[in-house]
C-alpha cells in the first residue's frame, strides 16, 4: 500500500487487536501508509474493520506490535455522537464529514461516511474526497462509493491482504474465492464422512475377527497367559492406530471448524416466511392530515395515510422527515397537528442502527427471560437455523456491531408472538456488508406481510419490491410506475386507502 513517491506517513508492526469477548481479531498485522495513499478498508461485519481504524487513528493501543504516524490524524466515526440537534443523521454526518476536511490533517480516517447521506450529498462526499491532497483510509460497504477507488486491505477472519486493482475487479476477487473455499470446505467434508465411515467398517470388521479369534483360541485350549499375550498385544496395537486415526480425523474436524468461519456468512432469517394470522378489518397505522415542525422548518404537513399490509418506502433528502415520520407512524412522537393512531402490537420496529435494540440484555435473554437448560436448547436451534452464533447471542445487544444487532433485531421480530403484521425499517442497509445486504433484500422480499421503508439505497427499494413510494421532498406519493398523486389521497392498490 506504500507509494514509492512519498515517505511512509504511517507504519504499523505486528499488530494485534482483540475484541472485548478475547476473540482476535487481527494478529500479526503490518502495514504501511505514504502521504498521499487513498485505501478502502472493506470486509465482512464483525470482521473487526472499526476497531483497526481506531488503533490507526490512535484512539485505541493495540493489544500487541507498535503504531507510529508522522502527522496529525482524525478520524471520523461511523457512530454519530448523541445529540439534541433538530438536524436529521445525514445532516449531522456531513457536518462532521465537512468538519474533518476543513482541519486538513494529513491522514484522514472515514468509518462508512456515505451513512445517511442522499444522493446529492454523496455527490458532495465524492468531489471532496476526489480533491483530498492528503493520505486516506476508508471503511465502506457501499458499492456507489468503492468504485473511486483501486486500492484495496480486505480484512476476513481468514487474514488481512492488500488487493490492488478495480471495484469491480475486487468484487470478482472475492467471489472467486468464496466459491473456491465453498468448493475446499464441501471437498473436505465429503473426505471426512468417507474416512468415518471407512473406518466404521473397519472396527465393525475387527470386532467380528475378534469375536471369531476367541472361539477358535478356546478350540485349541491354550494356557491363559498365551491368551492374555496376544489380548494385550492387539490391544496395544489397536490403541496407537486408534489414537493416529482419532488425531487425523480430529484434524481435517478443526480445518472444516477454521474453514467455516473463514466462509461468508449470509444474513440469517432462512426459514420460510412465518405465517401470520388473518388481516383484521382494522388498519395497523393511521395518519389524519398530520404535519410536523423541527423549529421554523416544516418537515411535511396535511399528510393522511391508512397502512395495512402494503409495502411502503419513503425517500426524501436528508433533512426531510423520514426518520420523524417512521416514529409517529410507530407511535414514539406525536405530529405537530392531525392525529395519528397505531396498534404497537402489530408493528416491528427497527430504527437507524438498530437503535432501539441497544440493550444490556442478550439476545438469549431477550426472547427468553430467565431461560431454564431446555428451553435453552430450543433457543439454540432457533440460532442455528438462522446461522447466528451463538457467542454473539449471549453478549449484551449493546455490545454488539450495528449490522449484528440489525440481525439480532429481525431474530427477534420473528420469534415475537404474536408476529408482527408490519415492519417498519429506517435505513436497514447502513452498516451491512454487500453480500449482509443482498441477503437482506431477498428476506424483505419474501416477507409476507406490510413493510415501510426508509431507504437511500434505490437497489434495495427494487429489490424488494414496493407498492408506492412516499416521496417527502416532493411532498407526495408515487406509484412503483413513478405516477405522483397527492399525499393527502394515498391508494395502494385493493389493500389500503387513504382517510
Amino acid at each position: 500500500m506504500t507509494s514509492q513517491l512519498n515517505r511512509n506517513l504511517l507504519s504499523a508492526r505486528r499488530l494485534g487487536i482483540d475484541a472485548q469477548s478475547g476473540r482476535t481479531l487481527f494478529a500479526d498485522l503490518s502495514l504501511s501508509l505514504a502521504a498521499r495513499d487513498r485505501v478502502a478498508l472493506v470486509g465482512r461485519n464483525g470482521v473487526g474493520k472499526s476497531a483497526l481504524l481506531e488503533v490507526l487513528a490512535g484512539l485505541a493501543p493495540p493489544q500487541r506490535g507498535s503504531i507510529q504516524c508522522h502527522g496529525r490524524r482524525v478520524l471520523v466515526p461511523q457512530l454519530l455522537p448523541s445529540s439534541t440537534s433538530t438536524r436529521s443523521p445525514g445532516e449531522r454526518r456531513r457536518q462532521q464529514l465537512r468538519a474533518a476536511f476543513d482541519a486538513a490533517p494529513e491522514l484522514l480516517l472515514l468509518d462508512e461516511p456515505s451513512h445517511d447521506l442522499d444522493d446529492d450529498n454523496l455527490e458532495w462526499l465524492l468531489r471532496r474526497l476526489a480533491d483530498w491532497p492528503g493520505a486516506l483510509v476508508i471503511v465502506s460497504h457501499d458499492p456507489r462509493l468503492l468504485p473511486a477507488f483501486c486500492e484495496f486491505f480486505v480484512a476476513a477472519e481468514s487474514g488481512c491482504r492488500h488487493f490492488s486493482g478495480s471495484f469491480e475487479q475486487l468484487v470478482a476477487s472475492l467471489q472467486l474465492e468464496r466459491d473456491e473455499g465453498e468448493q475446499r470446505y464441501v471437498r473436505t467434508l465429503q473426505r471426512l464422512h468417507d474416512d468415518e465411515q471407512h473406518n466404521a467398517t473397519l472396527r465393525r470388521r475387527r470386532q467380528r475377527k475378534k469375536n471369531l479369534g476367541r472361539l477358535h483360541e478356546l478350540k485349541r485350549c491354550p494356557s491363559r497367559a498365551v491368551l492374555n499375550a496376544k489380548r494385550s498385544y492387539k490391544q496395544v496395537s489397536q490403541g496407537k492406530r486408534a489414537v493416529l486415526q482419532a488425531a487425523r480425523i480430529g484434524a481435517a474436524r478443526e480445518w472444516t471448524r477454521a474453514t467455516r468461519r473463514a466462509l461468508s456468512v449470509e444474513l440469517p432469517l432462512r426459514l420460510a416466511s412465518p405465517e401470520l394470522p388473518a388481516e383484521a378489518e382494522t388498519a395497523i397505522a393511521t395518519l389524519q392530515r398530520a404535519s410536523l415542525r423541527a423549529g421554523d422548518r416544516t418537515l411535511f404537513e396535511d399528510l393522511s395515510l391508512q397502512l395495512r399490509r402494503q409495502r411502503m418506502a419513503v425517500i426524501g433528502p436528508n433533512g426531510s422527515g423520514k426518520t420523524s415520520l417512521l416514529e409517529i407512524l410507530v407511535g414514539e412522537r406525536r405530529p405537530s397537528e392531525g392525529r395519528a393512531i397505531c396498534d404497537p402490537s402489530r408493528i416491528g420496529y427497527i430504527a437507524q442502527d438498530a437503535s432501539n435494540f441497544r440493550r444490556d440484555e442478550s439476545l438469549l435473554e431477550c426472547l427468553a427471560p430467565g431461560a431454564e437448560a431446555v428451553a435453552l436448547d430450543a433457543l439454540a436451534v432457533v440460532l442455528r437455523a438462522h446461522e447466528f452464533p451463538f457467542a454473539l447471542a449471549e453478549r449484551s445487544l449493546r455490545s454488539l456491531s450495528p449490522g449484528e444487532r440489525l440481525r439480532a433485531a429481525l431474530i427477534e421480530l420473528w420469534q415475537r408472538r404474536p408476529i408482527p403484521e408490519l415492519l417498519v425499517l429506517d435505513e436497514p442497509t447502513d452498516h451491512l456488508d454487500l453480500l449482509g445486504a443482498a441477503a437482506l433484500s431477498t428476506v424483505l422480499r419474501r416477507w409476507p406481510g406490510g413493510l415501510v421503508v426508509a431507504s437511500h439505497s434505490r437497489s434495495l427499494l427494487v429489490a424488494i419490491g414496493v407498492d408506492g413510494y412516499l416521496d417527502l421532498g416532493r411532498s407526495g406519493l408515487r406509484s412503483d410506475e413513478g405516477d405522483e398523486s397527492s399525499a393527502k389521497a394515498v391508494r395502494f392498490g385493493d389493500t389500503g386507502t387513504a382517510c
